[in-house]
């Protein structure tokens, strides 16, 4: 509970903090990147919808409404899910990766057959 900047009843808050590391792929490499996700937000309580939205505009704190209740499970799950990074990468990619890239880029493999060609079948439907 927090004094009303209105000298009205005291209004309900809550905190939210979370410190998670999940794993994700990088896009570079393609191996695990071990993430770090943290939250903490403070959410101000107020009656319903409507005055959530009536407040929303002129205010800086993020805004619930008592009714209905909310999945506080749920809040939690949009507060992790804003803080994925839109392209999960490592600082530095592992080097064991990039050297097995860079040799089969530059044909390391002689023993492999040779790659099939996707359209080589519409071409045969073609004569």
């Amino acid at each position: 509970m927090r004094a009303s900047t209105s000298g009205g009843p005291p209004d309900v808050w809550l905190q939210l903090e979370a410190d998670a590391l999940v794993s994700l792929t990088c896009q570079r490499c393609l191996a695990p990147v071990a993430t770090p996700l943290v939250v903490d937000r403070w959410f101000r309580f107020v009656a319903d919808e409507a005055t959530a939205e009536a407040q929303d505009d002129g205010c800086e704190e993020d805004l619930l409404a008592l009714e209905p209740r909310p999945n506080l499970l749920d809040v939690l799950e949009d507060e992790l899910l804003m803080e994925l990074p839109l392209v999960p990468m490592h600082e530095v990619c592992p080097a064991s990766v990039l050297a097995g890239l860079s040799a089969s880029a530059d044909g390391g493999d002689q023993d492999a057959p040779p790659p099939r060609n996707p359209f080589a079948a519409l071409a045969k439907l073609k004569k």
